[in-house]
C-alpha cells in the first residue's frame, strides 16, 4: 500500500488539507509559545538534495517505504514569531530533510556522488503547512547510542524580507520515549532532551505505521 493510500485509510486526508486549522496544540499553542530549539547539523548533511511537494496523488518521502520497514508519516506548521504574535504567523518555507536508515546508515555524504537516498528538500504549502512520509530511523552507534532522530534545516520563504537574510534554522526531531534521549544520548552536545524537539507518534490502522504531528515556531526578524 503506498504512504498515500495508508495516510487516506488512516484518516490522514485531514493532514493533507490542514488549511482550515493548522494548529494542533503544539509548542506555539500554548500559552508561553516556547521557540524551537535549535541543534547541530551533524557531520551527514549534504546540499542539494532533490526536491519534492506534495500533490493530490503523492506524498513525499524522505526513504522509499517498503512493507518490511516501519514506516513514519508526520505533519507540522512553521510559524514566525514576532513582536505582534509571540505565538507565531504561519510561513511557507522550504525544509532540507535527512536522516539515517533503518540500520542507522546515512547515505553517501561526498558531494560528488548522486546518492541522495534519505534526504529531501520539500516544498511546505503556502500556509506553513506539511507532511511527508519516510522509514522509521534506526539509531546508530558511535561509541554510544544515538536516539532515532531527524534532521532539518529550515527556510522560511517570506517576500517581506531579503533572501540573503532568511538564514536557515538547523535543527534535530527526536521521538518521545526513547531510551536514548538525553541524559542518555552519546552525542553530550546534542539537544535530544529539549521539548520542543521531541514528537509523540502513535499507530494508526497498521502496526508497522507511526503518525506523529511536529510543529516548529522560529524567531522572527523583527
Amino acid at each position: 500500500m503506498s504512504p498515500l493510500a495508508v495516510a487516506q485509510q488512516s484518516g490522514l486526508s485531514n493532514l493533507l488539507d490542514r488549511r482550515s486549522n493548522p494548529g494542533n496544540g503544539g509548542p506555539q499553542q500554548r500559552q508561553n509559545c516556547p521557540l524551537t530549539s535549535p541543534d547541530i547539523e551533524g557531520p551527514y548533511y549534504k546540499p542539494g538534495a532533490p526536491v519534492q511537494r506534495n500533490s493530490i496523488a503523492t506524498l513525499a518521502q524522505v526513504c522509499k517505504n517498503n512493507g518490511a520497514n516501519d514506516r513514519l508519516i508526520l505533519n507540522g506548521t512553521i510559524r514566525q514569531a514576532s513582536k505582534k504574535n509571540p505565538c507565531g504567523t504561519p510561513v511557507a518555507a522550504v525544509l532540507d530533510i535527512w536522516h539515517a536508515n533503518a540500520d542507522g546508515v546515512y547515505s553517501d555524504r561526498s558531494r560528488s556522488s548522486s546518492d541522495f537516498t534519505c534526504r529531501m528538500r520539500l516544498m511546505t504549502d503556502p500556509d506553513g503547512t506539511f507532511v511527508f512520509s519516510s522509514i522509521f530511523p534506526g539509531r546508530y552507534d558511535d561509541g554510544g547510542f544515538r536516539p532515532a532522530h531527524i534532521h532539518f534545516q529550515i527556510t522560511p520563504q517570506d517576500d517581506r524580507i531579503d533572501a540573503r537574510r532568511q538564514r536557515p534554522f538547523t535543527t534535530q526531531m527526536y521521538f518521545a520515549q526513547d531510551q536514548f534521549l538525553n541524559p542518555h544520548d552519546s552525542c553530550g552536545i546534542c539537544a535530544s532532551g529539549d521539548p520542543t524537539l521531541i514528537t509523540h507518534v502513535s499507530h494508526q490502522s497498521d502496526i508497522k505505521t507511526f503518525v506523529g504531528t511536529w510543529d516548529v515556531l522560529l524567531a522572527g526578524n523583527n
